[in-house]
């Protein structure tokens, strides 16, 4: 099956990352879907077989590494003016050590390229490693990623929106059973109450609604609330619904499972 034909099938993280490393000898990739600015995990895979990559990613995103990367800060500028690009990392030459010995000299990585490209729908991210044992990418291999890039990125995309028809996040809040359901998959594991506390303050229910609906008082319903920012350690309904979303993401398979502009290698 090709990589097209894998398009909104289970198979499509491996078959590209066939495709990417007989191309360029990528031995591990994750694709991000940008929400302003933020990068989250659309999908990964390791030639090995495990997941090396996926767990890798995870504590790329979870620890804010990604803040402290310089390619990636390079990159979400990039966007940030509406350009595009592809942007390659040695890894021995990072400045953060916890960034350089635990994301990638764990794992035995040498470099790392990432493209970034908007297409139609979304600002998506594909991230590239090799490992010593391949060595660094050529400059051939790299000529051909550029050009390859917007055919990438619009792939990734498609293969999103065919894969998760919850990829819109206008009905992130528009249910509240949705919300309810992201909530019990969290880490955090609230208690029942918490939780339906927490999914109605999400779903736009005042403090006096939520005390009716539930049959509690409102002083419980307020100690709920500070229960609830406790535990997500945040101070504001703002870095609730930040939290939720990226939390909603990750349930729905946007976090675990043409570009514009002219590609260029930095």
């Amino acid at each position: 099956m090709s990589v097209i034909g894998a398009i909104g099938e289970q198979a499509f993280a491996g078959r590209l990352l066939d495709f990417l490393s007989e191309t360029c000898g990528a031995e591990h990739f994750a694709a991000f879907l940008f929400d302003q600015g933020r990068p989250n995990e659309l999908l990964s895979s390791s030639l090995d077989g495990t997941d090396t990559a996926h767990r890798q990613t995870n504590l790329y995103l979870n620890g804010q590494h990604w803040r402290r990367d310089p390619t990636m800060i390079e990159a979400r500028k990039a966007m940030s003016d509406g350009g595009s690009g592809l942007y390659r990392m040695n890894v021995q030459g990072l400045p953060h050590n916890e960034l350089r010995d635990l994301i990638y000299g764990s794992k035995q990585i040498c470099e790392r390229v990432l493209m970034v490209g908007k297409t139609e729908h979304a600002t998506i991210g594909l991230s590239l490693l090799r490992s010593h044992s391949r060595g660094a990418f050529s400059n051939a291999e790299l000529d051909g990623l550029t050009k390859a890039a917007a055919t990438l990125l619009t792939l990734v995309d498609r293969h999103a929106r065919f894969s998760f028809p919850r990829f819109d996040l206008s009905i992130s809040l528009t249910s509240l059973g949705e919300i309810e359901e992201a909530i019990a998959a969290a880490q955090e594991s609230f208690p029942r109450r918490e939780a339906e506390v927490c999914a109605r303050i999400l779903y736009g229910v005042a403090t006096a609604g939520i005390a009716s609906d539930l049959g509690i008082g409102e002083e419980t319903v307020m100690t709920y609330r500070k229960r609830i920012y406790q535990r997500l350690a945040i101070g504001s309904q703002r870095e609730l619904l930040v939290w939720y979303l990226r939390q909603w993401s990750q349930v729905r398979g946007c976090l675990a499972s043409s570009a514009s502009g002219q590609p260029l290698v930095h």
